[in-house]
C-alpha cells in the first residue's frame, strides 16, 4: 500500500511512492526539516546534478565514480555530468558565497535530498538499497574547538528521530575506519588520519556508545560512525551516518578567518538523520 518497488518500464530500484507512500514522505520530510530548523540548520534546494569539473575536485570522480549516473562522454563531448550521489560539493559552494569568520561557525545546512546512487541489481532490496531515494542530508562547518559539541550534537538527532520512529532499539553502531593497508581508496596523510580516527573514538566513547570498530570501511575523506540496522534478510545495512571530513575544505579553498587574523580550514561533519 505505500509504493510499486519495480517497474518493468521504468526499471529496479526505482520505487514509485502510492498515496499512503506519498503522504508519509511528505510528513517525513516536513518533521525532520521543522526539528533540524529548530537545531540551528540552514534550509538548502541544490541542483541534482553537476558538471564532472565538481566531483573531480570533491574527489567523488576519481573514487565514487562507478555508483554515479553518469550523463555524457568526456572523450566525445565538451562537458560530461553526473546526478548527485549526495549534497557535500553543492552545500560547500553556499559555503563559498561569501567569506567566513571564526563567528560565522558553527555553519549547519541542511537538504531533505533526492539522491541517485548506481547499485547493482544484486545489492538492490526493499526501500533502503535503491537508485533513488530520498533522506534528510546535513554538512556542518565547524572550528576544532567545536568538533565535539558539534559530532554530539548529530548523534542526539539521529537517536532522536530513531526514537521517534520506534527504531531506537533496533540499531547497532560501527565505527568505520579506514584501512593503512589499502592507502588507495583513500585522500591524505597516514598521521592526519590517525589522528582524526584517535579523536573520534574519544568522542564515541564520551557518548558511551556500544560500538564495533571495523577497519576498511571509511569513506574516503574521513572516518565515520554508521548506525545500522539489520533488514528482512539478516543483513545489515547503514541507516544514518556521521562522518568526520577533514579533507575536503582544503580541496574547494573552504576557510574561516580566525580569532588572530589567520585564514584557517574548518572541519566538515557530513551526517544524515532519518
Amino acid at each position: 500500500e505505500m509504493c510499486i518497488r519495480d517497474s518493468d518500464y521504468i526499471g529496479q530500484g526505482l520505487p514509485i511512492l502510492l498515496e499512503n507512500g506519498s503522504k508519509t514522505l511528505q510528513i517525513l520530510q516536513r518533521f525532520v526539516e521543522d526539528e533540524e530548523e529548530r537545531r540551528g540548520y540552514i534550509l538548502t534546494k541544490t541542483p541534482y546534478m553537476a558538471k564532472s569539473d565538481l566531483y573531480k575536485i570533491s574527489g567523488h570522480w576519481q573514487h565514487y565514480k562507478n555508483s554515479m549516473f553518469i550523463i555524457g562522454d568526456e572523450d566525445k563531448e565538451e562537458e560530461a555530468f553526473a546526478l548527485r550521489p549526495m549534497t557535500c560539493p553543492f552545500q560547500f559552494q553556499l559555503y563559498l558565497n561569501k567569506p567566513k569568520s571564526y563567528r560565522d561557525l558553527p555553519l549547519r545546512y541542511n537538504e531533505t535530498s533526492t539522491l541517485f546512487r548506481n547499485e547493482s541489481s544484486g545489492e538492490m532490496h526493499g526501500l533502503i538499497r535503491i537508485r533513488q531515494f530520498t533522506l534528510s542530508e546535513g554538512h556542518i562547518a565547524c572550528t576544532p574547538a567545536q568538533l565535539d559539541e558539534e559530532f554530539k550534537g548529530c548523534v542526539d538527532l539521529a537517536k532522536f528521530m530513531l526514537s521517534k520512529l520506534g527504531l531506537h532499539d533496533d540499531v547497532s553502531y560501527r565505527f568505520s575506519k579506514w584501512d593503512e593497508n589499502n592507502k588507495e581508496k583513500y585522500i591524505g596523510d597516514p598521521k592526519s588520519w590517525e589522528m582524526v580516527q584517535t579523536r573520534m573514538k574519544a568522542i564515541l566513547d564520551d557518548l558511551e556508545l556500544n560500538y564495533e570498530e571495523v577497519d576498511g570501511d571509511a569513506a574516503f575523506y574521513g572516518p565515520k560512525l554508521d548506525i545500522q540496522i539489520k533488514n528482512v534478510h539478516g543483513k545489515e545495512d547503514t541507516l544514518i551516518t556521521v562522518q568526520i571530513d577533514f579533507q575536503l575544505a582544503e580541496r574547494f579553498g573552504m576557510t574561516y578567518t580566525d580569532e588572530t587574523g589567520n585564514k584557517k580550514h574548518p572541519f566538515i561533519l557530513h551526517r544524515t538523520s532519518v
